[in-house]
């Protein structure tokens, strides 16, 4: 069964697909920033390479306004970086290099290859002069406090199968409404008897309002493949998120569309 038609499923649950899209030191930084991110191990599911990028990355984002992202993965002795896009296909593989100056740059001989450096405190992707790709200033600011790790987890209804299971990782600065997520859904059954499963990357917003309560506070997770997006209503101690429609409402079947925290 393909992504489309699995998306059908609960889309007939809310009316309309729109639900789910809309259209310092070098090294020393390096360590910091890619410090272990538990996320809870749940065997060979698919999707390792993103699993892999939302543990081990650093996420950089187009400085266009575009929202296309731009992972970079430091070798345990930060001596190679690799780049990886969610939407492109092979990575790039970069090599160290020191400058004049002192500090580090990550690229290839040819010059007409993208450099990763770290620059006013961000990590930045650019290619002949020009700047590609800049990190969330969030996520290296430590004022925000230190990084935590949430996950949650639910069963929400489907209409062609038992259910679809969401598994969801959450990584942020302590104060900081904005993260990075890691979203596993698995469609219970739903290939011949067999699950399936989808995953998803991205970034992690937090507003405030919707129609029924304009103090409600919504995490929006937004995909960086397709930019599928997820709008859940936090409630205060964080523990539940519902789910809402395009519309940020609320589903009115009595069904359950709630995920619990687990960690």
């Amino acid at each position: 069964m393909k992504k489309e038609i699995l998306l059908a499923v609960s889309c007939a649950f809310f009316g309309s697909c729109g639900y789910f899209s809309r259209s310092a030191d070098d090294k020393g930084m390096v360590e910091d920033t890619v410090a272990s991110r538990a996320v809870p191990s749940r065997g060979n599911a698919p999707g390792a390479e993103l699993i892999r990028l939302f543990k081990s990355g650093i996420r950089t984002e187009a400085v266009d306004g575009s929202r296309r992202a731009v992972y970079i993965v430091f070798s345990p002795d930060s001596s190679k970086a690799e780049l990886f896009g969610p939407a492109q296909g092979k990575p790039e593989m970069l090599d160290r290099r020191t400058l004049p100056s002192g500090g580090h740059v990550w690229n290839v001989e040819d010059d007409d290859t993208k450099n990763v450096r770290y620059a006013d405190g961000c990590w930045t992707v650019s290619q002949r002069g020009k700047l590609l790709f800049r990190q969330s200033a969030s996520d290296n600011d430590a004022s925000l406090g230190p990084w935590e790790d949430s996950s949650y987890e639910g069963v929400l209804p489907a209409a062609d199968c038992p259910g679809i299971r969401y598994q969801l990782d959450i990584r942020s600065r302590k104060h900081s409404g904005d993260g990075t997520f890691l979203l596993r859904l698995t469609y219970l059954e739903a290939e011949n008897g067999k699950d399936a499963v989808y995953t998803y990357v991205g970034r992690r917003y937090t507003q405030r309002g919707i129609p029924s309560d304009k103090d409600a506070v919504v995490w929006q997770l937004v995909a960086d493949r397709d930019e599928d997006v997820y709008n859940f209503l936090c409630d205060k101690d964080a523990q539940t998120l519902t789910l809402l429609n395009r519309d940020f409402e609320k589903n009115e079947s009595g069904l359950n569309y709630s995920l619990t925290k687990i960690r």
